[in-house]
């Protein structure tokens, strides 16, 4: 083996050494990065006779917002009249909600139910043959003939937070889980899927300082406007009261 060769396969056998550490040391980046304060957001009651359950992460409690009107829950509520019963925790995986969330479901009495889960699971590298499972036993397990509503996993190769190519392969495994949430639906009359990478992303990439908090993960208020907006417009007889 001629010496140039030599070097040439040292060095191939050294790149996934080396993207390991590149990984590595942009994922700790990513978690020494800005975090936003704890918020208490207390989702009022409300007099609305229709009542919304919400289940989920951080983007369904409406982390990166000060004021639970501007998140993705109250503004569908006040645009559909709703009274939004928060069951979503910031920091929830799928594991979480059905474990924690999806007990309490039934006794709210829900007339419709949404859920935004998914993110976490993404960077906690949930396998996807136990998400798929998971979110087929969220599903049954909630209340047969209350009208559900599932937002998609939105677009991680947006995120500022996340360097490259930490980012793009975040967005990979994001696409992957997404496309599991989208086959789960398909099968279950009476719950609909709502794409939210596909029409938020690009205007998140394009203006991240205006669709990301202050901490490059979360949504701001403008972000989850265009959240709302997706959701509203993707499920028919949705938007509007009386939808």
């Amino acid at each position: 083996m001629n010496r140039r060769r030599r070097k040439w396969l040292l060095a191939a056998a050294g790149l996934p050494l080396v993207a390991i550490v590149v990984l590595g040391v942009e994922v700790e980046v990513a978690r020494r990065g800005e975090n936003l304060d704890d918020v208490d957001l207390v989702h009022p009651a409300g007099t609305s006779e229709r009542v919304a359950v919400w289940l989920g992460d951080s983007t369904a409690y409406g982390i990166g917002v000060r004021d639970p009107a501007d998140g993705v829950a109250g503004r569908i509520a006040a645009d559909r009249d709703e009274r939004v019963i928060m069951l979503g925790v910031s920091g929830a995986t799928l594991s979480d909600v059905l474990a924690r969330q999806l007990p309490k479901v039934a006794a709210s009495d829900p007339d419709i139910i949404y859920i935004s889960v998914g993110a976490n699971d993404t960077t906690h590298l949930t396998r996807r043959p136990a998400f798929t499972s998971m979110y087929r036993r969220l599903l049954d397990g909630l209340p047969a003939g209350v009208p559900v509503v599932v937002l998609g996993i939105p677009d991680f190769g947006a995120p500022p937070r996340f360097a490259q190519p930490l980012r793009a392969i975040a967005g990979f495994r994001a696409r992957q889980l997404d496309r599991a949430v989208r086959r789960v639906v398909a099968d279950r009359p009476g719950t609909s899927y709502v794409d939210i990478a596909g029409p938020t992303g690009p205007p998140f990439r394009r203006d991240p300082d205006r669709y990301f908090a202050d901490d490059g993960y979360h949504p701001s208020a403008a972000g989850y406007a265009l959240w709302a907006e997706a959701v509203l417009a993707a499920v028919p007889g949705l938007s509007g009261f009386g939808g």
